[in-house]
């Protein structure tokens, strides 16, 4: 079966295009021994404000440190801050009109 072949039936069935995996998603306890989903390749620890999880990612034969930090606990939500978001670049374009 060639390439083309199996990156579409993985698609079909994963709805995932690319090299993208979940195959290694893992339990990880951080360092406060909370358990988080993450890759068995990286490292999770907290602190008093946040979770942080860092891994390597090698595209094209270049490697990316990805370094993820998520709040404790969330002032807002992400739809929350969007409209935020929207808001000012409205408030922005009226005062520019």
């Amino acid at each position: 079966m060639t390439n083309e072949k199996l990156a579409a039936q993985h698609y079909l069935k994963t709805n995932i295009l690319g090299a993208y995996e979940t195959a290694d998603i893992i339990w990880q306890s951080d360092s406060e021994g909370t358990s988080h989903r993450t890759f068995a390749d990286s490292f999770v620890y907290t602190d008093e404000t946040s979770h942080t999880i860092e891994r390597d990612m090698v595209v094209e034969d270049r490697v990316f440190r990805v370094h993820s930090v998520f709040p404790v606990k969330n002032a807002s939500t992400p739809t929350k801050k969007m409209l935020s978001v929207i808001e000012n670049d409205l408030e922005k374009a009226l005062k520019n009109a």
